[in-house]
């Protein structure tokens, strides 16, 4: 990215700390986050639905709020990407090992215990949460990604003041489709769950902190701030591109799963796959997998 040009990011639920906090802080300015939280939550589910809202929108509403709580106790993580390019490319990065993938998440993510509003039942899943910022973008996105004991993999996402929920069944389905709104959500779909996986994937290029930015936009409310470079091992390596655009291998994370992989059982990696006079495939593996386990 240009060094001289200057620098804004996208602020994941900002629908919910411009508009929900906001108004409800400048009415009751002595409350605490907490209990503006219990008020906005409250306020919520027993007010009269609109002519345009469904329990299911209000479902979502909450559960974005909830994401908001999470945020306000400085709690979620907060990833920066220094280039936009990083979001095409884990958009794009085709998910060939999902049920790795979600083995994997399930493996090694946070147990929570979800209670249901409605049924009053509980159900134990495990959680992945996070803002996602992009450079120069107004909105940023917020994911929480639940993973429940029969395998279901969900994601809620946050958008602006778009939000919505997609299980890993339904991406399947829209991956079939070629219609623009399922174009658009399974790359949503794709960028949460390829974001993590790079993550554990490429930690040499994951810094705590935040970048610098020209136009602050609250960007470091939270403690748990990462910024994600690109690896190299991403890119073509082949003739040097004409275009500035980085050209990207094609590929996909994948889990060692089978006994062969003595020594590395268990770890996500990156292949990348190039076309040589028939297939040829590059396993890429950080040497600093420790890290992030």
């Amino acid at each position: 990215m240009n060094q001289g040009k200057k620098i804004g990011y996208s602020s994941p639920l900002r629908f919910y700390w411009d508009e929900l906090y906001k108004n409800q802080k400048k009415l009751t300015p002595e409350f605490s986050d907490d209990i503006i939280f219990s008020l906005l939550r409250h306020n919520i589910l027993h007010s009269p639905l609109l002519p345009d809202e469904s329990l299911e929108k209000r479902d979502l509403l909450i559960t974005g709020l909830e994401l908001w709580a999470q945020d306000s106790k400085r709690d979620l993580l907060h990833i920066f990407f220094i280039e936009k390019y990083l979001q095409d490319f884990l958009e794009n990065t085709k998910l060939s090992d999902l049920d790795g993938i979600r083995k994997y998440l399930y493996d090694n993510g946070d147990q929570k215990q979800i209670t249901y509003t409605k049924t009053k039942g509980n159900a134990n899943c495990v959680y992945y949460s996070f803002g996602l910022h992009i450079p120069n973008e107004k909105h940023g996105y917020a994911f929480a990604l639940t993973l429940f004991e029969n395998n279901t993999l969900e994601l809620y996402f946050s958008h602006g003041k778009n939000n919505g929920v997609l299980s890993d069944k339904f991406y399947t389905d829209l991956n079939k489709r070629q219609d623009i709104q399922s174009i658009t959500l399974s790359k949503m779909f794709r960028l949460a769950i390829n974001t993590i996986a790079y993550m554990k994937c490429f930690p040499e290029c994951v810094k705590e902190g935040v970048p610098k930015i020209s136009f602050p936009r609250g960007e470091d409310r939270s403690d748990n701030n990462v910024v994600f470079k690109m690896s190299q091992a991403i890119f073509e390596e082949s003739k040097p591109q004409i275009s500035k655009i980085p050209h990207f291998r094609k590929g996909y994370f994948r889990l060692l799963q089978s006994d062969y992989f003595t020594h590395k059982k268990g770890q996500l990696i990156y292949i990348t796959e190039t076309m040589v006079k028939g297939k040829a495939q590059t396993v890429s593996k950080s040497e600093n997998m420790e890290k992030f386990k």
